[in-house]
C-alpha cells in the first residue's frame, strides 16, 4: 500500500511538471493575436524554430526559409517566437530598411547586446562595439570606426600588397610540394589571418610564410576563438528558453585562454611600437595607441581589436573561398573578371587602393558572392522604444520596448521574387551600380544597414579583392569537385566539406 501511495506521488509530480513547464513554454503563443498580427504555424513548445535547440537534427536558417516561404506574399510581418519570447519576422524587405535605417533610434540595440555581463571574467565582449548597446555602443562605435575610415585603409594598403605577394608565394611552394590542387578554405584563412594579423598587430603570422600545411599559432587561436565565438552565439540563443542559466553556468562568448592570448599580443604590440618598431605606421595599431593616450586601457585595445579581427579573419576568409568556388565554376565570369584584373595591371606591375577599389567587375563578382554566400544570415534587433509598425490592410501593430525582430538576410537574399535564379552565380545582377539600389530596397544586406552596419566591412571587402586580384592575375582556378552545402549550427549556410580547388599558373 505504502509503495503504491509513493508511486501514486511521483505520478502526480510528474505530471504536475509537465503541466507546468508546458505552460512556461506557451506562456506567450497568444501575445500577436492579442496584438492584432498574424502568428506562424505550426508553433511547437520549442518555438517556431526548433532548431534552435536541436540544430543536430535541423538549422535555424532554414526554419526560418520554412516560415519566410509561407507568409512571404501574403504579410509584411508575422509573429513569432524564439524558444518561448516573442519576436516579429519581417517579410518585407522595405520593412526591414525602415527599421534598419529610418526608425533606428527605435531599434538600436541587437540581441547580441543581453548576452554580456553574465560572466565577469568575459570582459572583452563587454568592450566589443559588437556587443554593446545605448550609449556605450555609440562611444565604442566612434572609437573604432576611427581606425577603419577609407583614408586610413587607403593608407595601409601596402600591408594588403605584401599579403597578396606572399599568397602567391604560398601556393608556388605549394604547388612544387605537393601539386597542383590546393585546399581553399585553408588557403583563404591563412590569407585573412595574414593580413588582420599585420593590419591590427602589426605582425607576421606565420600563416603564409611558414611550412606549407603548417598551422601557426596565431591562425590555430584564431580559429578555435571564432569557432568558440559564433557557437556560444548559438547557446546564447538557446538559453532565450531560461536566460537565468546564464548566470547560473556563468555563460560567456569568449574563452579564458583565447583572452590570453590576444592581451598578451596586444601588449606586446603596444610596447614594440612605442619602442620604436614601425613608428610612422599607419594601421589599426596606431589607432588604438592613439585612444590610449586619449583615456582607453589596454583591455579597451584588445575590445577594438578582437571586432576587426572577428570581421577580417573570419566572416572575410568565408566569403573568399566561396568566391573562388563559384569563379572556377564559372569559366567565362572568371575571365572576363581576369580580363579586368590583366587591363589594370597592363600600365604598372601594381596596384593603387583607388585602382582595386574602381573595377566595376570585381565589385559585381564580391556583391554576388556576399549575397550568395550571406555570411550572417539574419540580423535581430531589440525594440528600444515604443514604435507602431504598419503592417498592411490598415492594420497597425504597437510594438513594445524588449520584444526583439528579426530580418531574414538570407532569404531575402536568396529569394527568386528579387534576384532571378537566385541560386546562380551572376555577377551582372549588380552592374551599373545596382548595389546601393538593392541596399536601399532592403534586398541586399550582407553587412546589414544603417548606423549599426558591420565595422569591418571595408575591412572585409579589401581583403577578399586584394586575394581575388592576385590570385587571378596569376593563376586559373578549376573546380576539381563539387562540393554540396550544409547548413551550420545556425548563422547561415556554406560549402561542406573540403574546397579542393586546381592552380594553373598562367602564361605571361
Amino acid at each position: 500500500m505504502a509503495m503504491l501511495t509513493i508511486v501514486g506521488w511521483c505520478l502526480t509530480f510528474v505530471h504536475v511538471s509537465f503541466v507546468a513547464i508546458y505552460f512556461y513554454l506557451t506562456w506567450y503563443h497568444k501575445y500577436w493575436d492579442k496584438r492584432g498580427a498574424i502568428t506562424a504555424e505550426p508553433l511547437t513548445i520549442l518555438g517556431t524554430y526548433p532548431g534552435i535547440l536541436v540544430n543536430k537534427s535541423r538549422s535555424l536558417i532554414l526554419d526560418v526559409q520554412e516560415v519566410y516561404n509561407k507568409y512571404k506574399d501574403k504579410y509584411r510581418a508575422v509573429g513569432t517566437f524564439i524558444t518561448r519570447q516573442p519576436q516579429l519576422l519581417i517579410l518585407d524587405p522595405a520593412l526591414a530598411h525602415e527599421i534598419l535605417v529610418d526608425k533606428f533610434s527605435h531599434f538600436r540595440d541587437t540581441i547580441t547586446s543581453s548576452f554580456v555581463g553574465h560572466n565577469p571574467e568575459d570582459k572583452y565582449v563587454e568592450r566589443s562595439p559588437f556587443f554593446s548597446s545605448g550609449e556605450e555602443w555609440k562611444r565604442r562605435r566612434t572609437e573604432n570606426v576611427g581606425g577603419l575610415t577609407p583614408n586610413r585603409l587607403k593608407q595601409a594598403f601596402a600591408i594588403w600588397e605584401q599579403s597578396g605577394r606572399k599568397l602567391v608565394e604560398y601556393i608556388e611552394r605549394a604547388r612544387r610540394e605537393k601539386g597542383d590542387v590546393i585546399e581553399t578554405r585553408d588557403l583563404s584563412y591563412r590569407f585573412t589571418a595574414d593580413t588582420m594579423a599585420d593590419f591590427i598587430w602589426g605582425i607576421d603570422a606565420g600563416s603564409l610564410s611558414g611550412s606549407v600545411g603548417e598551422i601557426a599559432s596565431f591562425q590555430k587561436v584564431s580559429t578555435d576563438w571564432t569557432v568558440y565565438a559564433f557557437s556560444s552565439i548559438i547557446r546564447f540563443n538557446k538559453s532565450l528558453v531560461a536566460t537565468f542559466v546564464r548566470k547560473l553556468f556563468n555563460m560567456r562568448i569568449f574563452t579564458k585562454a583565447s583572452d590570453e592570448f590576444f592581451l598578451r599580443l596586444t601588449q606586446d604590440a603596444v610596447n614594440l611600437r612605442r619602442g620604436g618598431s614601425g613608428e610612422g605606421r599607419t594601421d589599426f595599431l596606431s589607432h588604438l595607441i592613439q585612444l590610449q593616450e586619449r583615456g582607453n586601457s589596454i583591455h579597451d585595445s584588445v575590445g577594438h581589436a578582437l571586432v576587426v579581427h572577428l570581421d577580417g579573419y573570419e566572416t572575410s576568409g568565408a566569403v573568399l573561398y566561396h568566391m573562388l568556388y563559384s569563379l572556377s565554376e564559372h569559366r567565362e565570369e572568371q575571365e572576363k573578371l581576369r580580363s579586368e584584373i590583366l587591363d589594370a595591371l597592363a600600365s604598372n606591375d601594381n596596384i593603387s587602393y583607388e585602382q582595386l577599389n574602381a573595377l566595376p567587375y570585381l565589385d559585381q563578382c564580391v556583391n554576388e558572392s556576399l549575397r550568395l554566400t550571406t555570411p550572417i544570415g539574419f540580423f535581430m534587433r531589440i525594440c528600444t522604444k515604443a514604435t507602431q509598425i504598419d503592417l498592411g490592410n490598415e492594420k497597425i501593430l504597437e510594438l513594445e520596448p524588449g520584444v526583439t525582430v528579426m530580418i531574414p538576410a538570407f532569404q531575402y537574399h536568396h529569394d527568386d521574387a528579387f534576384y532571378p535564379e537566385a541560386s546562380e552565380f551572376r555577377p551582372d545582377r549588380f552592374e551599373n551600380g545596382a548595389a546601393s539600389a538593392f541596399n536601399k530596397r532592403g534586398i541586399f544586406l550582407p553587412f546589414g544597414d544603417g548606423p549599426r552596419i558591420c565595422l569591418g566591412m571595408r575591412v572585409g571587402q579589401l581583403s577578399v579583392k586584394t586575394a581575388i586580384f592576385h590570385i587571378l592575375s596569376n593563376y586559373l582556378v578549376e573546380q576539381t569537385k563539387k562540393v554540396p552545402l550544409g547548413a551550420d549550427t545556425g548563422l547561415g549556410i556554406f560549402l561542406n566539406g573540403d574546397v579542393e580547388l586546381k592552380y594553373t599558373k598562367l602564361r605571361k
